[in-house]
């Protein structure tokens, strides 16, 4: 548990010390980029550290060929959670407003430079950094505890964090939105890792979860407004 605390607060201080490269770049594209890298560096840097002072084999970090499949089932995984819960966006957002900051990332994302960041991003760094912390070094910590007790409060930990980053104006009605579908996602990546002993399945399912966001982003803006 506490690994996992100080893996967390590595990505918080590597995307503080990051922004203060970006801002003295100058430049729009390094506001975007250089804090996604600090926040990935700093999480990976710390438990990179951490491992190789104490024995990380319990976390299970291994990929297969077989694992590739849950690229595909992660993509029909978000999309049916997305269908589910469509009337409830609709009922909270009737205008189509996206409920995250993310949007605006998006819309920002008019350079090649910027739009394949942040598909490495979403497709490849956040599900590797995520997997480790919440179900390598959380989920396993736990796990003592009881195996479902540590599915559920895995789970709730990470929807929980990814609030941080919403409209502060409509906070509980995003939260209302996104909450479940990623405490959802969150259940099935744990239960995933307990039952294979292995991150490598809900590292690429994880991957193929967020693989829609990023075909989005490489979508072209006036596309994107067209479509609302």
């Amino acid at each position: 548990m506490v690994d996992f605390v100080i893996v967390w607060l590595g990505g918080q201080l590597g995307t503080a010390a990051f922004v203060v490269l970006a801002l003295a770049a100058g430049d729009d594209d390094w506001l975007i980029v250089l804090p996604l890298t600090g926040l990935y560096v700093g999480h990976l840097g710390v438990f990179w550290f951490l491992s190789r002072r104490r024995d990380a084999s319990a976390i299970g970090l291994a990929i297969e060929r077989g694992d590739f499949f849950y690229i595909a089932l992660g993509l029909v995984l978000q999309v049916a959670i997305a269908v589910i819960f469509l009337p409830l966006n609709e009922l909270l957002f009737p205008e189509g407003r996206p409920p995250q900051d993310i949007a605006e990332i998006i819309a920002s994302a008019d350079t090649l430079f910027v739009q394949v960041s942040l598909v490495l991003a979403a497709v490849v760094f956040a599900p590797v950094t995520e997997e480790l912390m919440y179900r390598g070094l959380l989920l396993r910590a736990l796990e003592r505890k009881g195996r479902w007790l540590a599915i559920v409060a895995s789970s709730a930990v990470f929807a929980i964090i990814h609030m941080t980053g919403l409209d502060r104006d409509q906070f509980w009605l995003s939260t209302a939105v996104l909450l479940p579908p990623l405490f959802i996602l969150g259940i099935v990546l744990a239960w995933l890792t307990l039952k294979t002993g292995r991150l490598g399945p809900a590292i690429l399912l994880h991957s193929g979860w967020n693989l829609l966001s990023a075909f989005v982003l490489l979508l072209p803006t006036e596309l994107l407004e067209q479509m609302g």
